[in-house]
């Protein structure tokens, strides 16, 4: 074997180590900031009514990344006090600002009462997701009326 050839194949050994020891450890993903509470009109919406639904952007401050990469998303739910179980409303794909508009439509079986519309933000890790010593607030809402 030919010293050129040595000196190329222990160079490719040398570059692929290198490259794997580089992602060692970079698994964690940049944390992205959270979405601000929706905006919901009309307030008061009966069963089977549309809901507009807005969220404005992102939340500022702190140590996060206030971009969402492709592929994320808002899922969307409806929940109503001491209700386990929400009902999904859909999903938005938001702009890599966080803003979003979106219509969708209640239930035609949901209960008369106040409810919650909450943004669960989708296939983009939050800071409380990738520190373990943060835990993970409420996800984003606001509240409206399902009249009877």
């Amino acid at each position: 074997m030919s010293v050129r050839r040595r000196w190329s194949i222990s160079s490719v050994l040398v570059l692929a180590l290198v490259t794997v020891a580089g992602c060692v450890g970079a698994g964690q993903s940049t944390a992205v900031c959270a979405p601000v509470d929706p905006v919901a009109a009309p307030r008061s919406v009966a069963p089977g009514g549309e809901l507009h639904i807005e969220v404005t952007g992102l939340m500022t401050g702190g140590d996060c990344e206030p971009r969402l990469p492709e592929g994320a998303r808002y899922e969307l739910e409806l929940r109503w006090a001491g209700e386990e179980t929400p009902v999904s409303l859909g999903s938005l794909q938001p702009g890599f600002d966080g803003v979003v508009q979106g219509t969708v439509r209640v239930p035609e079986d949901a209960p008369a009462g106040t409810a919650e519309v909450s943004v669960n933000l989708e296939g983009a890790p939050t800071v409380c997701q990738t520190d373990p010593t943060i835990g993970c607030a409420k996800d984003p809402f606001t509240l409206v009326e399902i009249a009877g």
